[in-house]
């Protein structure tokens, strides 16, 4: 249950970025999609925690061996959900209350068009890791005292 209910933020935040431009002409659209999202990535770092605290590591005290073990996506995804509020902000500042023929990259605005590469290329990396530790936290080693664990705590 908890892997399709990570698995399922993954493809809200996909869909989100795929369609986001598709409504760029209505402004309560996007705007509810971009809270949508924001409010996603941040249930997806809660729920990440949530399965940590439920492992035998966590429970053993072994929290600085979960953080050494996934570092990498925690850092990702508050990297991403920055670069997402970011981005959100700036569209919504650009657009809102602008003509429905308004279009967003003849602004002239080149640090929005490097923020929206940086925050689609972080996705990449945010679904990569945020996957990969998805599966990696169904091993059982981090449920259940084993010599794997007795092996990385010596």
């Amino acid at each position: 249950a908890v892997v399709s209910t990570q698995s399922t933020g993954l493809l809200v935040d996909i869909v989100i970025n795929t369609a986001s431009e598709h409504f760029r002409t209505s402004e309560l659209h996007l705007l509810v999609m971009y809270i949508v999202q924001d409010v996603a990535l941040v249930l997806a770092l809660i729920i990440l925690f949530l399965v940590f605290f439920n492992t035998y590591v966590f429970k053993a005290g072994l929290v600085a061996l979960l953080i050494r073990k996934f570092v990498a996506t925690i850092v990702v995804t508050l990297i991403y959900l920055a670069l997402c509020l970011a981005l959100h902000v700036w569209a919504m500042k650009l657009r809102w209350g602008k003509d429905k023929d308004f279009y967003i990259w003849n602004a002239g605005k080149d640090g929005y068009l490097i923020l929206y590469v940086c925050q689609r290329a972080g996705s990449v990396l945010y679904y990569f890791f945020y996957k990969r530790t998805t599966l990696r936290l169904g091993d059982p080693n981090y449920y259940k005292d084993s010599a794997w664990l007795r092996e990385h705590v010596n």
